[in-house]
């Protein structure tokens, strides 16, 4: 059966990391194999009264302070290198989380940008992290809805877009938003998810779509992000597969944490919480390994001019 097949590979093929992990908390958990839900690791952590590990304190320890997904500051400032930024240039982030990215991005190069994030409690912490910092009119976030956004035609020289569209319904739309906000010859750089269509019946990748919350993923191809990227007249200049660097960038974050944060000496449901997020990312792991779930890297130069209005039939205004 898939899940027991799916179980019996994470117990032998689960990175050492997460043993090490496991055991650190007091003792490996069992997994408990059920056909119509997802995998879940088991243990017994109950009788604490104190509320679950806020997310986001979780997403800092594993990624660095004001960081959401895996690859923190080092790595998003190698990733817009091709940007060549300076302070004449305008920015877009369409996927700040809480906001790390476009601080950084605004403290090394000396410009103002803005950061988009999707979810409002994200985002409100985000905006607040900014303020404190004194970044909040050079680095601000502010909350969006990525399915109904639109952009001022023509008005920005770069956008990037960490995994900000693999769980939209429309990327068409999101996309040609894009090709409208960028100015001629703007430059566009998304790191995505995508699905090898051949291997998407693997068992891996379905419990990994299982285990995603809501909204679920709604995986393109390589090929359709192309196709795309092509038909609203951008310049495609880099398709890098980077799913080897991603799995190596959360095996990082875990050793990361491990390292710095004292985990015997947490109340119950914090230690709930960080199981659960361990057991997450190696369901995410199993995925990558077998070769149906990966990560491309794009950079592309937008068209000389927008595409046609026509292409935004049916959006909405916030």
């Amino acid at each position: 059966m898939a899940a027991q097949a799916i179980a019996s590979r994470l117990q032998v093929e689960r990175p050492p990391l997460f043993s090490r992990l496991m055991s650190w908390l007091g003792g490996a958990p069992t997994l408990a194999v059920a056909e119509q839900e997802p995998l879940l690791l088991t243990r017994r952590v109950d009788g604490a009264d104190q509320p679950p590990l806020d997310r986001m304190v979780l997403a800092q320890w594993l990624w660095g302070a004001g960081f959401h997904i895996p690859g923190g500051e080092e790595h998003v400032l190698e990733l817009v290198k091709p940007f060549a930024l300076n302070p004449a240039m305008s920015m877009l982030d369409v996927a700040a989380g809480l906001g790390g990215p476009a601080r950084a991005f605004s403290s090394t190069f000396k410009i103002y940008l803005t950061a988009y994030e999707r979810d409002p409690e994200v985002a409100k912490l985000g905006a607040e992290m900014s303020t404190l910092q004194g970044m909040g009119k050079h680095a601000p976030v502010t909350h969006f809805d990525p399915e109904t956004f639109e952009l001022r035609p023509t008005s920005l020289d770069c956008i990037l877009g960490r995994q900000a569209t693999y769980t939209l319904a429309d990327k068409e739309r999101f996309l040609t938003m894009l090709a409208h906000g960028l100015k001629p010859r703007g430059q566009l750089m998304l790191t995505e998810f995508v699905v090898d269509a051949q291997a998407a019946d693997k068992p891996e990748f379905k419990a990994w779509e299982r285990r995603q919350p809501a909204p679920p993923p709604q995986l393109w191809t390589l090929a359709q992000y192309t196709l795309c990227l092509t038909k609203l007249g951008f310049d495609i200049r880099i398709t890098e597969e980077t799913t080897a660097r991603y799995r190596s960038l959360i095996l990082q974050g875990w050793a990361q944490m491990l390292h710095n944060v004292d985990l015997r000496g947490m109340p119950r449901k914090h230690v709930r919480s960080i199981i659960n997020e361990a057991e997450s990312w190696m369901y995410t792991i199993a995925a990558l390994d077998s070769g149906a779930l990966k990560l491309f890297r794009l950079y592309a130069l937008a068209p000389n001019s927008p595409p046609p209005t026509a292409a935004r039939k049916g959006r909405k205004k916030k």
